[in-house]
């Protein structure tokens, strides 16, 4: 053999040897680049595992692999149509099949497909006060961005088994039909609200448990529930569902809506129809989840999803989209910043045991009108 093939056959061995000792010293380099785990129970501290670095690389790689992702939400068609055109302009060899819930529907059906051991879903968006039920069916994947959150949009952890981060947050409003009640007459608060001369003019929605959950923070037991009691004695119209609220407040159903997401009434108002709002006071805020799902048959897509949805640079083509929403994600630059709103207490996880508890308060107070 000659000079110069020995010189090159000497390099080859030492390239050889280095490059065992970094597969033996991170073992995630060998995972990361040749054997990557496909059963979702292996994935999720596979991915915890990783450094961010190599991490971003095995998730585009795997999730492209998978192709596609089934998501199951409960949001508008509209909002899910704009976040998989977003996310297939980055990954367009990932497609997106939604699946449109509303929220007690989407809890049952991914709770039987996690207890029947039948995934069909690999993410779930859903709000804050279902995550305790569901908890047991949702992956414990800490995303990228869960670090530049606000803790309080942040719930779960890898360490507890189970992860969810509300990506965006709907601030409760008051809002009014200006041709009905001036602006300057408008109830500002629900104390002013409760005021007996709006009576039989007020509307709101039957999804109250987290509603009075929250009146009980601020004000305590006794005091709480006697203001939520002031409020149902004014024989509420009650609506499924904040669209159906929305559509009562733009039809001139109701002329005052309380408990109502702000980007119904900002969107109102900017199309020029006779709608004016303030924020709530006190105020609350309905979170949007998303979470990986434990069971996931394509978990890389799920978590892939997952970071795209909860980067700063998402978060704020979202609010283009449409006005009136907090954001978690403190990377980003937002119309309505967190540190304007230094009181706003978001709607928590309930137990199952509290939650029951507070469904039969709101059904006495609010449905059969027993005062």
């Amino acid at each position: 053999m000659c000079r110069e093939g020995s010189r090159w056959l000497a390099v080859r061995r030492i390239l050889l040897v280095v490059s065992l000792v970094v597969a033996v010293s991170h073992p995630w380099t060998r995972l990361g680049a040749d054997t990557a785990p496909q059963e979702a129970e292996k994935v999720w501290p596979f991915l915890g595992g990783l450094p961010k670095d190599q991490r971003q690389a095995v998730l585009e790689r795997e999730a492209n692999r998978e192709g596609s992702l089934v998501l199951y939400g409960a949001l508008g068609i509209d909002r899910a149509e704009f976040l998989t055109k977003t996310f297939n302009t980055r990954y367009p060899s990932i497609k997106v099949n939604f699946v449109r819930l509303t929220t007690p529907d989407l809890t049952e059906k991914v709770l039987l497909e996690h207890r029947l051991g039948r995934v069909a879903v690999d993410a779930a968006i859903s709000e804050p006060s279902q995550l305790l039920l569901l908890q047991e069916a949702l992956a414990p994947y800490e995303p990228r961005a869960w670090a530049e959150f606000d803790p309080r949009f942040v719930y779960g952890g890898a360490a507890k088994g189970w992860t969810a981060a509300a990506y965006e947050l709907l601030p409760s409003t008051i809002a009014w039909r200006t041709d009905r009640v001036p602006t300057k007459e408008a109830p500002k608060s629900l104390d002013e609200l409760a005021d007996p001369k709006w009576k039989r003019r007020t509307g709101t929605t039957t999804h109250l448990e987290s509603f009075i959950a929250n009146m009980v923070t601020v004000y305590g037991e006794e005091r709480g529930v006697a203001k939520v009691r002031r409020l149902a004695q004014l024989d509420n119209r009650l609506y499924r569902s904040h669209a159906a609220l929305g559509e009562a407040l733009a039809s001139g159903a109701v002329d005052i809506v309380w408990n109502l997401g702000a980007h119904r009434p900002v969107k109102m108002k900017g199309a020029g129809q006779p709608v004016d709002w303030v924020f709530q006071d006190p105020l609350f805020g309905t979170g949007v989840t998303i979470s990986a799902v434990r069971g996931a048959k394509k978990p890389y897509a799920a978590a892939l999803f997952m970071d795209f949805l909860l980067e700063a640079n998402t978060l704020e083509k979202l609010e283009a989209l449409e006005g009136g929403r907090l954001f978690g994600n403190r990377e980003g630059k937002f119309k309505y910043g967190l540190a304007s709103f230094p009181t706003i207490l978001l709607y928590p996880p309930l137990p199952k045991k509290h939650f029951e508890e507070l469904n039969v308060l709101a059904e006495k107070l609010f449905f059969r009108k027993q005062y």
